[in-house]
């Protein structure tokens, strides 16, 4: 179909089912948003306000890979899940997290906060995606300078 739109036929409702509170799609890195088709469905990049990305803290010490990470990772976007390697801790060079975030929100590229004896931590914040917006209709997609409408 037409504006990157995918239709997809589930040989049973059971397994639509599953998909649909499956969560976060990423293709690529890039999300994938999921609905359930209905014959007033309106497909549309211009709806999507907020998008899954993963994100990579680099130079965050190792003792904030636990409980405070969600807190942390919300100086980017809403924590969703941190992958298998930050939970057990076998690659140590950065913690990658998945925020989701709003489509049209500045990404910090450094984020800080105080630690436990008030002392700032810095950690750079690297996006293994980042979502493109349009300046002219705030979809996604494209950039202003390349939009139709304008």
């Amino acid at each position: 179909m037409p504006n990157g739109v995918f239709l997809v036929r589930f040989k049973s409702v059971e397994m639509k089912e599953k998909v649909l509170s499956s969560g976060h799609f990423l293709f690529d890195n890039k999300p994938m948003i999921v609905k359930e088709w209905t014959k007033d469905l309106e497909l549309s990049k211009a709806d999507v306000k907020s998008v899954p990305a993963w994100i990579r803290l680099h130079n965050l010490p190792i003792k904030f890979w636990g409980k405070s990470l969600p807190k942390i990772s919300s100086l980017v976007g809403i924590y969703v899940k941190s992958d298998q390697a930050t939970n057990e801790r076998t690659r140590l060079g950065f913690a990658r997290v998945m925020v989701e975030m709003m489509v049209d929100q500045l990404l910090p590229v450094e984020i800080s906060f105080k630690d436990e004896k008030g002392e700032v931590v810095k950690v750079e914040v690297e996006y293994e995606w980042r979502p493109i917006t349009c300046t002219i209709f705030q979809g996604m997609g494209h950039e202003g300078k390349h939009c139709k409408r304008a």
